[in-house]
């Protein structure tokens, strides 16, 4: 059973990959549409969702249970919070891929402009770095063997 979130902001940046978004597309349906022309820029897109996901899920009980101060730390005054400078880390970057979600959306619907694709290298990037700085480990998938013959 899902944990219900409180205040509704902290609850929308959790679902950051999920959430609608402008003309309701998700960060996830812009990547689809996003890897079309750049799959590279996709898949590390991809991987920092996945893990900022993974990181997130972890403290999905304190979430639930302490939301609001979570949300106020986030918003107010970090440090004299009662809130983990680990938590509050992930969140800013969390916010960063929600950004992140918000322009590959307004790109997905009008395709005419250029690509964003400074902002996705800064981005992802950054977002990068602050996980590695968190220790939020990277993916281990392993590939299929490749069919020879």
């Amino acid at each position: 059973m899902p944990v219900e979130v409180e205040p509704p902001e902290l609850a929308r940046l959790l679902d950051f990959a999920e959430c609608g978004r402008a003309e309701d597309w998700s960060l996830r349906a812009a990547l689809v549409r996003y890897a079309q022309p750049e799959p590279e820029r996709a898949a590390q897109i991809l991987e920092v969702v996945r893990r900022t996901d993974a990181a997130l899920r972890r403290h999905a009980r304190l979430f639930g249970r302490d939301g609001p101060a979570v949300w106020a730390a986030l918003t107010e005054d970090a440090a004299s919070a009662r809130v983990d400078a680990e938590v509050i880390g992930l969140l800013r970057a969390t916010a960063e891929l929600d950004r992140l979600g918000d322009l590959l959306a307004t790109w997905a619907i009008d395709r005419a402009g250029e690509r964003p694709v400074r902002e996705v290298d800064e981005i992802t990037s950054d977002v990068g770095r602050r996980l590695d700085r968190l220790g939020v480990p990277r993916e281990n998938r392993e590939r299929p063997p490749s069919r020879r013959g």
